[in-house]
């Protein structure tokens, strides 16, 4: 697969030689479990959606250099204008009793409606029992805040939006503070839609630091989360969720341009190259795998204005997430 630039221009044997070194390094630490590598499925169109407020006024020149810079977010951040009005999951960190009831109704939507079959098949008895008896809304809030802190309330409820968020519609939706990534290649083509033409679809390349939950949800992958649910004496799931064979791992808030490996261009047959990976100094190879690429974002403050999201999210790479509201901004 060509391996390009930006503009679409094949990076030079030199440049080539090194990214193709980055690659091979990722991959081992990947092996190490230093790093996981994930997969994202996506169309042209909709990024283009989410990176302009006018998606075809944007050359894809434009759309790259702004993705390698700002990131591809959750739908919260994106389509949610109802957040505010809604009064739950309204936010990143949102942890009120609001927002666990609303989850509490959603697991209750989701044992009963068309993922029914799905639920019985990955859930036991128990879990669906709790959820479909309205007596328990109020003890699911009080066993969540036997949680140790509120870093352990918000993975309670991010361990139950994973599973909304695999849901669809059923579960939760435009409202989701999820991006949804596989370690499957072959998941990702399924999602870019590839089977129907494979013009303007792309796959994300994209890694994760360990230790994953603190910057994704994946129970499969890391017991952190339902390990805390555990101890709160809450009804826990399969660690894969409802579609074991997708491999999901839900990255939370956005997939942040730091952790872009590029992105591959499916009717092109290249790879478009993350133009901070070009820039990279090989003796910082290992620095990347803990705290991504170094990206100055002195002007994203201005930039993300002329996108159409509506907030956006930042990490210290610790857990802790803090979403700034576009509004806020201008």
């Amino acid at each position: 697969m060509e391996l390009v630039d930006i503009n679409y221009k094949p990076l030079d044997s030199y440049s080539e030689a090194k990214f193709n070194r980055l690659r091979d390094y990722l991959a081992e630490k990947d092996r190490e479990g230093d790093i996981l590598l994930v997969y994202r499925g996506e169309e042209i169109k909709n990024i283009k959606k989410r990176l302009f407020k006018v998606p075809g006024n944007g050359t894809d020149n434009e759309l790259f250099e702004k993705l390698f810079l700002i990131g591809d977010k959750a739908r919260h951040l994106h389509l949610d204008s109802n957040a505010n009005d809604r009064g739950a999951l309204t936010g990143l960190n949102d942890c009120s009793q609001k927002t666990f009831e609303y989850i509490f109704r959603r697991l209750q939507n989701i044992c009963q409606g068309s993922m029914s079959q799905k639920v019985k098949e990955h859930t036991s008895r128990k879990f669906q029992k709790y959820f479909l008896d309205d007596n328990n809304i109020s003890n699911f809030f009080a066993s969540a805040n036997r949680a140790f802190n509120d870093k352990s309330l918000l993975k309670i409820r991010d361990y139950y939006l994973y599973l909304l968020h695999a849901a669809g519609s059923e579960g939760v939706r435009v409202e989701t503070t999820l991006v949804s990534t596989s370690t499957n290649k072959k998941i990702a083509y399924q999602f870019s839609k590839l089977h129907q033409n494979a013009k303007n679809k792309v796959v994300f390349h994209y890694f994760i630091p360990a230790p994953f939950y603190k910057l994704a949800i994946a129970p499969w992958v890391s017991e952190h989360h339902q390990s805390i649910v555990v101890s709160c004496c809450l009804p826990t799931y399969k660690p894969y969720g409802l579609f074991p064979h997708q491999n999901e791992v839900a990255v939370k808030g956005a997939l942040f341009p730091h952790f872009i490996i590029g992105v591959e261009l499916l009717d092109k047959k290249q790879f478009l190259v993350n133009s901070h990976a070009l820039e990279l100094d090989e003796k910082h190879f290992d620095s990347i795998t803990r705290s991504g690429f170094d990206i100055d974002q002195s002007s994203f403050a201005q930039r993300i204005l002329d996108t159409a999201y509506l907030a956006y999210g930042q990490t210290d790479l610790d857990g802790n997430y803090q979403q700034i509201n576009i509004q806020q901004t201008v």
